[in-house]
């Protein structure tokens, strides 16, 4: 939460007609969310199909990184076996078979590097269903969706018969705000972007970086509290990431489902979202 303490925006104050300027209809997302939170109380800015079931690619490891706390002690250490790695379209090595991890070091690969593998081996380990089930059973108390997932990955199925992880862009505002307000720990790893993660039989030190672009981009990575990516081809491209409220609201969640350019449609949010939050 570090970027909203002590927070001053240095914006001129712009008029109603300046902030209708920007053409929100020019997103490519077809499930959009922008949610401004007061006090635990959600405000809706701008929602487009926020009620539809989308395919939500990793954005999955959301529910996946809150299984493994409920699964894992602190303390454990997994070690990575070769048939986590089956087809996972992975692009990074860095984490391979035979090397050994913390879980919290697990955590940040899955969720900073957005690791399948990783997801793959936390669902290997519980054994059976074990973790399917846990997973499933979360979204279903907590009342994210009524489907089941099908993996702990978001990766597609390999059948057309099956349906793909999916949830509403207005569940994943709730979820997220969940994270944020009450889970220190995926928090501060959702901040962060990059982290060192060491193998515990050799001691090698390896980085992992952030998925998410706007991290990286000068102009727009002050306003990235924290972020979750994810894409597929049944999904498109999916980014979810917390921002500022300004002098408005607490914080401000955005959710962006099924987009053809998930950081532009960020990136119109955010200068969308400034002119708003700062006009009287």
């Amino acid at each position: 939460m570090k970027k909203l303490i002590g927070i001053v925006i240095l914006i001129l104050i712009p008029s109603i007609a300046a902030a209708k300027s920007i053409d929100l209809a020019q997103l490519s997302a077809k499930g959009v969310a922008v949610y401004g939170w007061k006090g635990g109380v959600a405000t809706v800015l701008y929602q487009k199909q926020q009620n539809y079931l989308f395919p939500i690619a990793s954005i999955t490891k959301l529910i996946t990184a809150k299984t493994v706390e409920m699964l894992y002690p602190e303390n454990t250490v997994l070690t990575m076996y070769p048939q986590s790695f089956i087809d996972t379209k992975e692009s990074n090595v860095s984490v391979v078979a035979g090397m050994s991890f913390t879980r919290d070091d697990l955590l940040r690969s899955l969720m900073i590097q957005s690791n399948n593998a990783v997801a793959n081996q936390f669902a290997i380990s519980a054994g059976g269903t074990v973790f399917l089930d846990t997973m499933n059973s979360f979204l279903h108390t907590n009342k994210y969706t009524k489907t089941n997932f099908i993996n702990p990955s978001g990766l597609d199925p390999q059948s057309k018969n099956i349906k793909p992880n999916r949830l509403t862009a207005k569940n994943l505002s709730y979820l997220t705000s969940t994270i944020f307000t009450g889970d220190p720990l995926l928090t501060s790893i959702m901040e962060t972007k990059a982290a060192i993660i060491t193998d515990q039989i050799t001691g090698k030190k390896i980085q992992i970086n952030s998925s998410n672009e706007l991290n990286y981009d000068p102009t727009y990575d002050y306003f990235v509290i924290l972020s979750k990516t994810g894409s597929t081809t049944m999904a498109g491209q999916d980014l979810v990431f917390i921002t500022n409220g300004a002098n408005t609201f607490d914080y401000v969640t955005v959710v962006l489902l099924h987009s053809k350019d998930r950081y532009a449609d960020s990136k119109v949010l955010i200068n969308w979202l400034q002119k708003v939050l700062t006009q009287k």
